[in-house]
């Protein structure tokens, strides 16, 4: 297959470049690239370099709508301000491609030996974090895919959600921006899609909390207007017309997230012996069961912790004189609760 100048392709797929071929900023040329499934990626080969596609789905795209070019110029303003200490927020609607961009701007500065911390507060299709969770982690590789960058760094909302938990995830930003604020000159923060109803207003709340050095509006759903005054440089940014999910796109990729934070193995703890927290408070077990009834506790999803800090993830199996969790993590002492249950490989939300 004779490449484009713009050529998508949607995984599970195998991409090997034969010849000069970038991706997201960063140099491919004669390697190979794995898409994972529900992503699509954009490959941008020079003239005379073939692709080798195996699996997936593949097609041509217009540059003015997909690729890199119509943010090289955004990007070379944002680079431009490094030297000192730099924040960016990127906000935007659903599927307007602020994870790409956020990949993009990420393997630009590390080309130029910035190595960015990346903050993704995306609780519901987020690449650092499961769902219901908020990751941090410092980039010091190009990648094509942030899901492929261990995070060090998260926190827990416990809802897949922001509305109605608006200033929870709010201040569960702040708080692992101010545990990560040293780590890095430049920090690139990713946001939800959350733009309807109160979502405009719940921006202004995140980018009050942050204070960020620049904004960028990617899109046109009047988020531009709404955070035009600030101490921050607005700028605006083209959407990706190519980075639609569907539903299948989305549901799959939420439970691989989920797989992939919960992991192998078990452990069993005393519920009495153990710290209990639901949205940021302490609660007790029997608190926990007048909102979730003890058998709707069974396949919740859960964040663990020592020592007031999110360490891993899992998901409880049983509830009885013990708690059994299905988990990874072997040494915590916090269980933090969510309102989301995951059995037989469907997800549920609790009331």
């Amino acid at each position: 297959m004779r490449a484009m100048k713009v050529i998508m392709v949607r995984g599970p797929a195998t991409v090997r470049a034969e010849g000069a071929c970038s991706l997201l900023g960063m140099d491919i040329s004669g390697k190979t690239v794995q898409v994972r499934a529900g992503r699509a990626l954009p490959f941008e080969p020079a003239h005379g370099c073939i692709l080798h596609v195996q699996g997936g789905e593949t097609w041509d795209a217009d540059p003015a709508s997909a690729g890199t070019a119509m943010w090289t110029r955004l990007a070379e303003r944002i680079l431009g301000m490094a030297g000192r200490r730099l924040v960016v927020m990127l906000v935007g609607g659903t599927d307007t491609g602020k994870s790409t961009l956020s990949t993009y701007l990420a393997n630009v500065a590390i080309g130029r030996d910035i190595f960015p911390c990346i903050i993704d507060g995306d609780i519901g299709q987020g690449d650092l974090a499961p769902p219901a969770a908020i990751g941090a982690a410092l980039v010091r590789q190009q990648v094509a895919d942030l899901r492929d960058v261990p995070a060090g760094y998260y926190e827990f909302v416990g809802s897949v959600t922001p509305s109605g938990s608006e200033r929870l995830v709010a201040g569960s930003m702040r708080s692992i921006f101010q545990r990560t604020r040293k780590i890095s000159s430049m920090h690139i923060i990713n946001t939800d899609g959350y733009v309807a109803d109160g979502g405009v207003a719940y921006k202004r709340m995140l980018a009050r909390a942050l204070r960020p050095d620049v904004i960028v509006c990617i899109g046109r759903d009047g988020l531009a207007s709404a955070l035009a005054r600030g101490p921050w440089v607005l700028l605006r940014a083209r959407s990706s017309g190519q980075a639609a999910k569907t539903r299948s796109d989305r549901v799959g990729r939420r439970m691989d997230q989920f797989t992939r934070h919960v992991g192998e193995g078990s452990a069993t703890v005393q519920p009495d012996r153990i710290r209990l927290v639901y949205r940021e408070r302490p609660t007790t077990l029997l608190r926990a069961a007048s909102l979730f009834a003890p058998s709707s506790m069974e396949g919740m999803f859960v964040g663990l912790g020592r020592r007031g800090t999110v360490t891993g993830f899992g998901v409880i199996e049983s509830i009885d004189d013990e708690m059994r969790i299905r988990t990874g993590v072997r040494d915590f002492d916090t269980v933090y609760l969510s309102n989301i249950v995951l059995k037989d490989g469907i997800e549920k939300r609790l009331s």
